[in-house]
């Protein structure tokens, strides 16, 4: 490593070269990064549930339905002018490209017998319709149970106009239409009613353009609040925008790698930005402060930065090394983009360890005008600065109450620990999406209106297959069974608005067959019609609910958005209900969009688990061969853990969920945490094994690392804070949790730690 140091200091010009050419297409990609929020993306490809539901898309369309609703201003969507808004809105979304389906009130079609067929024909006629005939049709199609509470309200006041996306997975793309949606159907509203715009395609969409304001927030306001703290506690500006210089080129290197790999931004990775520029100023911290002591006691500049790469590289290399680990332990997750973050976190951070031990030097070199340039003469006392220093008389000052106080500090360990494992065990999972917008966001204000004024607008799938071709789909005892599933649902969960299954339409064109009496709106008695009737019947909409060998049929429900508790709670109930009620010759199976979302937060929970068990024992792993005793790093790791127990325990007392982004605090803290832990037990193993009594070494420890050890927390709490700005909601409670955890963990670095080995004295030097 001398030689590399030596190598660095002669040869800083060809490397701040070689700097500038990897820097070139690092900031072309950095430029080109992409957001893209979708349920898939919390899947790996290989899920079972996963695959089983892009099958189901295959085999009946897709299920991304946008929805467009609103209430008539006189109580009546049957007058001239909403069907005129119904019409030209339906239109227009059937020319859109990107667009498959349109299902509204003038769109939609009734069976009517003619001879011995059928024929389907508009519920509203097309052309112009007299004023008188407006009250009959209202009631004509009041009375069809198809349309109510699915396209129209059963006051005939509101309606829905729904349209399905087709596959797709450019979202720029998906914005775009959605766009030219939302603003071709206000313009044919007019003034006439008030549209509100829900369904997935939205929520999604919103969540990109929310993640991407973010991302523009969050880097520029940590670039300021970084240079404040830096240059306040370094007292140098020239120092802060050096370490300013070195956070932008490894945020646009780590950036810059993670695009031309081609992955894209989402709710989960957006923190990533925010994330590189708290770690990075770490190294940065450390490698400045060090030389800012060592240019006061040499008289030469390449001497101070030698000695400061010298006293530094391996600690900082242990502390990166154990926070990658930490983001590396994410790839033991079943999401993906928690892998992802996981392993370019990762990486960022060890390119920030890289770009810092080069560039930072040779910036040095290149303000002091070149190699073997001289500094300014170095003070009569090499400790005088930090003497004189009130932080340093404050670290004295917290030095001495450790010392003094340990016993108490311990005591206190124990009680802290003990409402905070009480208060960890009442913790809630919550992954529900539309909660993830802010409160006044339009578009989750427009689905709570449709949702409490009309219906659902998430999508539930179950696919009944029949075990044999004696009970396939044309079997009548099928469609009954069928029917009843579809009828008990609807009785039994009451988030569930509306439905539609085989049998709806079955009846529908069974009574058509016997001149419209109601009384036959029933499943056919007898096989034979029941074939003929799929004969008859509308392929478009046949195609949709069931497959081709009639061995399989969809039950479709509209759901209302609502926590995960609730619809485990339901699925629950559906699987006891339909392991009793399917019976021998059928199966079943759940999917749709709510299923796969119930599914994320198994996997989100599993893999967490799996991700902080991992994060642990590999940095107990790395922690004993810093501390060099199996019981110091036993300790290490406690003082690690401590601002893990704590904050885990706020969210329980507080009522913070965990979600997709709170359930990665505890690895992302016990990463970070972990650097500190390493440069204070690095120092104190030097001085102890320079034969310093255990009292003088933790004293001398502090002073050696505190400032930096303090700078660097303060750095990450408002590095992480600045998350709270954010527009999603599990952005700005990871930011908070974190943000405090980095406190905690300072706490347990310059408290606990100490504490716990003056209390269990375990062996130190080497």
């Amino acid at each position: 490593m001398n030689k590399l140091f030596d190598v660095i200091i002669r040869k800083y010009k060809y490397i701040m070269v070689a700097i500038v050419l990897l820097s070139l297409p690092m900031g072309y990609y950095f430029t080109q990064y992409k957001f893209f929020n979708h349920i898939d993306i919390f899947f790996d490809a290989s899920d079972p549930n996963l695959q089983f539901y892009k099958n189901f898309q295959k085999r009946y369309g897709n299920e991304e339905l946008g929805v467009i609703l609103f209430k008539a201003p006189d109580g009546t969507v049957f007058n001239e002018r909403v069907i005129t808004v119904i019409r030209s809105i339906s239109a227009q979304l059937k020319e859109a490209d990107g667009v498959q389906r349109v299902f509204s009130l003038t769109e939609a079609k009734e069976a009517q017998a003619e001879g011995n067929t059928i024929r389907f024909v508009n519920i509203i006629p097309k052309g112009e319709i007299a004023p008188t005939a407006y009250d009959p049709l209202k009631h004509k199609v009041l009375k069809n149970p198809v349309v109510v509470n699915s396209l129209v309200s059963k006051d005939g006041a509101t309606t829905a106009i729904l349209f399905e996306l087709k596959p797709t997975s450019d979202n720029e793309k998906k914005r775009e239409l959605l766009q030219r949606i939302m603003a071709f159907s206000l313009k044919a509203a007019g003034d006439a009613v008030r549209l509100h715009f829900a369904g997935v395609p939205y929520v999604e969409v919103e969540m990109n353009i929310l993640s991407k304001r973010d991302f523009l927030v969050f880097t520029p306001i940590t670039f300021f609040l970084i240079f404040i703290v830096v240059a306040f506690m370094l007292k140098r500006i020239s120092l802060a925008l050096l370490c300013q210089m070195n956070l932008l080129l490894t945020l646009v290197w780590a950036i810059g790698f993670f695009s031309m790999m081609g992955e894209s931004f989402n709710m989960v990775t957006v923190i990533m930005g925010a994330i590189l520029l708290a770690i990075a100023v770490a190294d940065s911290i450390h490698i400045l402060a060090h030389y800012r002591e060592a240019d006061a006691y040499h008289d030469n500049h390449d001497d101070a930065i030698r000695h400061t790469l010298k006293s530094i590289w391996m600690p900082c290399l242990l502390t990166s090394l154990t926070t990658a680990v930490g983001f590396f332990s994410f790839l033991t997750s079943t999401i993906r983009p928690v892998k992802v973050l996981g392993l370019y976190a990762g990486i960022g951070v060890l390119i920030a360890y890289l770009v810092t031990l080069t560039f930072i030097p040779v910036m040095l070199i290149m303000l002091k005008g070149g190699a073997n340039g001289r500094s300014a003469a170095p003070a009569a006392d090499p400790f005088a600065v930090r003497e004189s220093s009130r932080f340093m008389k404050a670290l004295d000052r917290m030095s001495d109450f450790t010392l003094a106080r340990y016993r108490f500090v311990f005591v206190g360990l124990i009680i802290i620990l003990a409402l905070t494992v009480a208060g960890a065990l009442r913790i809630k999972f919550e992954t529900n999406t539309m909660n993830y917008l802010p409160d006044d966001n339009r578009i989750k204000t427009d689905i709570n209106f449709i949702e409490e004024q009309f219906a659902g607008t998430i999508p539930f799938v179950m696919l009944v297959q029949a075990k044999s071709p004696e009970y396939d789909f044309t079997h009548p005892e099928s469609l009954r069974l069928v029917d009843t599933i579809q009828r008990d649902m609807m009785k039994a969960i009451t988030h569930y608005s509306t439905s539609f299954s085989l049998s709806d339409y079955f009846k529908e064109i069974h009574q058509a067959f016997n001149d419209g009496d109601e009384r036959f709106r029933a499943i056919p008695d007898n096989r034979r019609d029941i074939v003929d009737y799929y004969e008859l019947a509308d392929s478009e909409v046949i195609d949709r609910i069931v497959s081709p060998d009639r061995m399989e049929t969809r039950l479709s429900f509209q759901s209302k958005w609502g926590s995960n508790e609730t619809a485990k709670e339901y699925h629950n109930y559906i699987v006891g209900y339909m392991d009793k009620a399917i019976g021998e010759h059928y199966t079943y199976k759940i999917t749709g969009l709510s299923s796969m979302y119930l599914n994320m937060e198994f996997n989100l929970k599993e893999s967490q688990i799996k991700s902080i068990l991992t994060s642990f024992v590999l940095i107990f792993v790395m922690m004993y061969f810093v501390c060099g005793t199996f019981w110091l790093t036993v300790i290490s790791m406690v003082a690690n853990v401590f601002p893990i127990v704590v904050t885990l325990g706020i969210m329980g007392w507080f009522g913070i969920p965990l979600d997709v982004s709170t359930i990665m605090v505890a690895s992302v803290t016990i990463g970070i945490a972990v650097d500190d832990t390493i440069h204070i037990v690095t120092w104190l193993r030097r001085h102890a094994g320079s034969g310093e009594k255990l009292p003088d070494a933790i004293r001398k420890t502090y002073r050696d690392v505190g400032k930096p050890v303090i700078i660097t927390s303060l750095v990450l709490f408002f590095g992480f804070m600045i998350l709270i700005l954010g527009s999603i909601k599990p952005t700005q409670a990871f930011g908070m949790l974190t943000a405090f955890s980095m406190l905690f963990a300072l706490i347990g670095d310059l408290f606990i730690l100490p504490a716990l080995i003056l209390v269990f004295k375990p062996k130190i030097a080497g």
